[in-house]
């Protein structure tokens, strides 16, 4: 990244190229990744803003989850969020993010705020600012990891100044630096906003929000990694520089460098001894080492009790087509199984038969028609839900 678009040097006019822009491709997203954005900026805080001018502002235990949804669809995915957000009583949901958006009107630094909040399951400092964002967009910063990166491009967490390798640009030494999401890196994400936002503002005559810095922040850092790629790429393939020729790597290298997306995760995750750090597939869910090392001998002969586990698995699905009200049909099955998942705030690997039988018993229905002619992105969101879910823990696809 280009050391003017770093948060002490970039000018107005620039913050405000990349915030547009990303209003712009905003506009470019899938209907329902559009219709997730306009809840986030739009929908929700109009609604919170309304209910303070009746009186006393709150989110509903809906407008929480949704905005967790919207959390997960732009930033890290973490399965298990959905399922603890939707543990929280609706009663309790309503009181806390009321007690903590009467805490912001009254004191305009938002830690009380936060430690608040952060009393619903599911929710820490991160998710904690999205939900005060709404409150007060023009503050209050969401804790994106885009934002932290970008305001921490130049200093740690602590305030010390990195050594930039050359004149004019920087690698970004914070572009992979792992996020604790403390309270402690949210206060230095608030009070660097703070600054940029009065700085911005007295510049240019017009008001920032922390909601701008937050858009600006995500496009500026997508333009940096999407640069950066290409210089990796680059340097990976041995490209010349100062015009000396091409020097192609070699077919065993170029392997080395570009392995299939869907073996990457196995391979990294075999590396690794079973009390090794988690390895995590494309969805985001971790993968189970100790099935994966089963696995991954030379295949053997059917044997009689994998027989019956097909058989068994054959009725399970004539039981789900049942359920659903639907012929039976296994391309349609991954959609009922993400369906089920989702109403009963389960992940997709760990839906079987008893998930099955207790979303009946809850009054779960589908609508007529719900999986008739899926869009290609629902198409693709299932195929990758469904590849390599055997491998994760706790599945239920094996």
């Amino acid at each position: 990244m280009h050391i003017k678009l770093a948060p002490d040097t970039i000018s107005y006019e620039d913050f405000t190229t990349y915030r547009r822009v990303y209003d712009i491709d905003k506009k470019k997203l899938p209907e329902k990744s559009e219709g997730l954005q306009e809840l986030r900026y739009k929908d929700v805080p109009e609604v919170v803003a309304q209910r303070k001018k009746d009186g006393e502002a709150f989110l509903e235990k809906t407008e929480v989850q949704s905005l967790v949804e919207w959390k997960l669809k732009f930033g890290t995915y973490r399965p298990s969020l959905t399922k603890l957000v939707a543990s929280n009583p609706v009663e309790d949901v309503r009181k806390t993010t009321a007690s903590a958006f009467a805490l912001i009107s009254n004191d305009p630094n938002p830690s009380k705020a936060i430690t608040t909040l952060s009393k619903l399951k599911g929710i820490g400092p991160a998710t904690a600012s999205l939900l005060l964002s709404c409150y007060d967009p023009v503050t209050i910063p969401f804790f994106s990891d885009e934002l932290f990166r970008w305001l921490h491009w130049q200093t740690g967490v602590d305030g010390n100044t990195k050594k930039r390798k050359s004149k004019g640009t920087d690698d970004n030494v914070n572009a992979n630096r792992k996020i604790g999401y403390t309270a402690k890196e949210y206060a230095s994400i608030f009070e660097k906003t703070s600054a940029l936002r009065e700085r911005l503002s007295k510049e240019s005559g017009e008001t920032v929000t922390a909601v701008d810095i937050e858009k600006a922040a995500y496009k500026i850092s997508q333009s940096a990694q999407e640069a950066k790629n290409i210089t990796d790429v680059n340097d990976d393939l041995d490209m010349t520089v100062e015009g000396k020729a091409l020097c192609p790597p070699s077919p065993k290298r170029r392997k080395k460098l570009t392995p299939e997306p869907s073996k990457a995760p196995v391979q990294v995750c075999l590396r690794k001894s079973p009390r090794g750090s988690p390895t995590y597939d494309e969805m985001g869910y971790e993968l189970d080492f100790d099935y994966i090392l089963k696995s991954s001998g030379r295949p053997r002969p059917i044997s009689k009790r994998a027989q019956q586990r097909l058989e068994q698995k054959e009725k399970d699905s004539e039981r789900k087509a049942e359920i659903i009200g639907r012929p039976k049909n296994t391309l349609e099955e991954t959609a009922w199984d993400d369906r089920v998942a989702r109403d009963l705030g389960k992940a997709f690997h760990e839906v079987g038969m008893d998930e099955y039988e207790e979303w009946k018993a809850k009054g779960f229905t589908v609508k007529k028609g719900e999986f008739d002619d899926p869009t290609e992105e629902e198409k693709e969101r299932l195929k990758k839900l469904l590849r390599g879910c055997a491998l994760r823990k706790g599945s239920k696809h094996r």
